[in-house]
Formats: C-alpha cells, structure tokens, sequence
C-alpha cells in the first residue's frame, strides 16, 4: 500500500522579499515497508523538504498526497533538536509524543522503548545518554502512537560508525514490521534502502520573487 507520494515538490522560506528555495524538485514515493532515503550534502536542502512534506516549511509548488492519515505519521528530529539539559528521563521524552493523554501514555511509552531496546534505561535521564541511545528514544517518541509512516531527519547525525550501523539495523527491523520510512542523510552505506532520491542544491536560482 503506498503512503505518500511527492510530485514535483519545491519548499522554501518565504519573505517580503520573495522565495529562498534551497532544492530543485524532488519526486518519490513511500509505501508499506519501503525506506527511502533523501540523500545529499550538508546544506543541500534535504531538511527544507523533509519540514516541507510534513507542512512544516512553506510549499512553492508541487503536490503532496497522503494515502494515510497524518496521526499515522510519526517525526523524528535530529537528535540535537531536544533540549538534553532538561531533567526528563528517557521515559518522559517518549511520553511526550502523546501530549495530550499523559496520563495514560506510560503503558505505550515503555512498549514503544521495549520496541527500540531502551526499556531497561526507561528512568535514565535523557541528557546522560550516549547520542545513540538518544536517537533511539526519539524514534521510540515516534512510534508511541503506533504509525505507519516514520519521517526521520538525520538520525545518524553526530555518531559513529558503529552506533550508526546498530540504528540502521534497527530501522530494518521497523521496516520488517511494515513501517515505511523517509530518511534524510548525507552518508548512504549505513542503511540498506529501499530507494535513494538524490537532492540537488538550487544554486544557481536561489532566490525567486
């Protein structure tokens, strides 16, 4: 079943002054147990359109259709994107993915860190955790609403090798469970994927009124 299909998509910021598009077009599509990763350089606008698809970031033309609802889509930010000075443990953070029922979201909360591995350090505090273990309960955070579709922003991001490789093989096993997955990375060789759209900087027209 597919997802969520881009067509054309072109995000950008939007000012007085006119458009500031970092990408030239992208197409792609995601279904069920498919991982596609948007790959590029540091700067190429892979962020742009990812924030862009989930309504995030100003759409200058392009179509976007949903064949799942977006309480079925589950965020994951970069992991620098969290506060770790903040005195919430690995629990709390996941909690948070359900705002709105707190009270009853720890019994889905540690089901969600027991899917990522992290049950045992479930009462740890978020900032004492390696990077790795941080990312993992990020997307614990994600799948607490029990998704079908995971938008991930950079989960290797200020990793190593190894800890990179052990999230890929944690997102393959996501997959295996029918999860699809968009992806933004600049490195491609630490997940096996589905597919790879590769996005261009829009250097040379940067800048549209």
């Amino acid at each position: 079943m597919e997802l969520m299909r881009v067509t054309d998509g072109i995000w950008g910021y939007h000012s007085s002054g006119g458009w500031f598009l970092p990408a030239k077009p992208v197409s792609f599509s995601v279904s069920e147990g498919e991982i596609v990763m948007l790959a590029g350089d540091n700067g190429s606008g892979k962020t742009t359109i990812l924030r862009g698809i989930l309504g995030l970031t100003d759409k200058f033309s392009g179509e976007v259709q949903w064949d799942v609802s977006r309480e079925k889509v589950g965020y994951v930010p970069q992991e620098s994107a969290v506060d770790g000075s903040v005195p919430a443990t690995a629990l709390d953070v996941v909690r948070t993915g359900e705002p709105l029922d707190w009270g009853g979201s720890e019994e889905r909360a540690n089901r969600a860190l027991a899917q990522v591995g992290m049950e045992e350090m479930r009462r740890s505090l978020y900032g004492s955790l390696s990077g790795g273990q941080r990312q993992r309960v990020l997307v614990a955070r994600a799948l607490i609403g029990s998704p079908s579709l995971l938008v991930l922003d950079e989960p290797t991001v200020n990793v190593d090798a190894e800890t990179a490789a052990q999230i890929g093989l944690l997102l393959e096993e996501l997959r295996q469970e029918g999860l699809g997955m968009v992806i933004t990375s600049h490195v491609k060789d630490w997940l096996q994927t589905t597919r790879v759209v590769t996005v261009l900087p829009d250097r040379k027209a940067a800048t549209h009124v």
